[in-house]
């Protein structure tokens, strides 16, 4: 299968060639933990090693993997050049009830659900070390003017980054997600969001420098070592 062909997005930094760099599809869903994908989780990995890829986090709904049954996925699977994480992603409901997004998350050690205030869970996230990314926040709901995500709520929030590729965004999409990266001078990833097997790196993110567990993840997203990749536009930009 050919490897993935690069178009980079970097944000606002040249990235030196001679450092390392990790390509990483950030949220994928696996049948397992989330009743909306189809995605074997043995058959993620061989799927994104034959990508070329480097890194992929299962990010289903509410739910941590046990570090026990991914190591048997990844035992499983025969897979040794990719490194699994594993993350969740979130719903988040204000005390009133009101949807407030949802989020990835990456480094906290238990499942969370999808029944804290946005702020609570960022806050449980950050004092154990994790960091929380806004997902899609600007992905249009099929109904009404709101958003499937936090919106302009990203604000006053206090992530570590969002996702500003994503496989719903069209062009408006985009910019909105580009303008609330800038303003919050914070990180922003691209993802696959993938539920079935071929959306797995249809974005990914490039990490720079080595990344070999969750807290090498987490230190790199915080310290902003990140540069976008478009797998489907054929286009290169520099934001």
């Amino acid at each position: 299968m050919p490897r993935l062909k690069l178009f980079i997005l970097l944000q606002n930094r040249q990235m030196d060639k001679s450092v390392q760099l990790t390509k990483a599809d950030l949220h994928i869903h696996t049948n397992r933990f989330s009743g909306c994908s189809t995605i074997d989780p043995v058959a993620a990995l061989k799927k994104a090693s034959d990508l070329g890829l480097n890194l992929i986090a299962f990010t289903d709904h509410g739910i941590r993997w046990p570090d026990d049954a991914l190591k048997e996925v990844i035992d499983q699977s025969g897979i040794s050049d990719l490194l699994v994480l594993s993350g969740q992603e979130a719903a988040c409901y204000s005390i009133q009830g009101h949807f407030q997004g949802e989020f990835l998350v990456f480094g906290y050690p238990k499942s969370l659900g999808s029944n804290k205030s946005a702020e609570q869970l960022i806050q449980m996230v950050h004092d154990t070390g994790g960091v929380v990314i806004a997902a899609h926040p600007f992905k249009k709901q099929i109904r009404g003017d709101g958003f499937y995500g936090c919106g302009q709520l990203i604000q006053e929030l206090a992530v570590d980054g969002l996702e500003i590729e994503h496989p719903a965004y069209g062009e408006s999409e985009r910019n909105l997600a580009k303008s609330a990266m800038k303003q919050k001078n914070i990180v922003g990833i691209g993802c696959s969001d993938a539920h079935e097997l071929d959306d797995i790196g249809r974005f990914f993110t490039l990490l720079k420098g080595e990344i070999n567990d969750i807290h090498s993840f987490c230190n790199c997203i915080r310290a902003g070592r990140v540069g976008t990749v478009s797998t489907i536009r054929n286009r290169y930009k520099t934001t």
